[in-house]
């Protein structure tokens, strides 16, 4: 009898052992999952700056998520959230004319080709955490984090 009382309490104690393995990595998962899908350029308070140009016109973006993330070459980066909160939208701005997306997921969410007669870049827009190496291989150069041009 006393050795049944010790089989039980090593089963129960493999049990325990067990499930808190299992619940440390959910949550180890769960980390690493939320931060693959962020900007963390959107983090930060809105300025004046941060306002989407009128010439910009797409009802996808929630426009107080909007802020801009870099200029070069005189054209402006913008990136936001979707109104459903499921993705983001990145936008190219040049005098009156933009070129922009919206995309959910995680990595490379769009890729935005301009038409001719245009100043702009081809850009595309990633997650924090995406690794832009072979983009940046294939003739991409990285403007901000998560926009990569060419």
């Amino acid at each position: 009898m006393l050795l049944t009382a010790i089989e039980r309490a090593i089963v129960r104690f493999n049990q325990m052992a067990t499930a808190t393995a299992l619940i440390s990595a959910l949550a180890l998962v769960s980390a690493c999952s939320s931060a693959d899908y962020g900007i963390a350029a959107l983090d930060r308070e809105a300025t004046a700056q941060d306002r989407l140009p009128d010439v910009v016109v797409d009802e996808s973006v929630n426009i107080d998520s909007v802020r801009k993330v870099a200029e070069q070459d005189q054209v402006a980066y913008f990136i936001g959230t979707m109104n459903n909160e499921k993705g983001y939208c990145a936008y190219a701005v040049v005098d009156s004319d933009f070129i922009g997306g919206c995309g959910s997921g995680n990595g490379q969410l769009i890729t935005v080709t301009p038409g001719r007669n245009t100043d702009l870049p081809q850009m595309t827009l990633v997650t924090d955490s995406y690794d832009s190496e072979n983009l940046q291989r294939d003739n991409w150069a990285e403007v901000q984090t998560n926009i990569l041009i060419r």
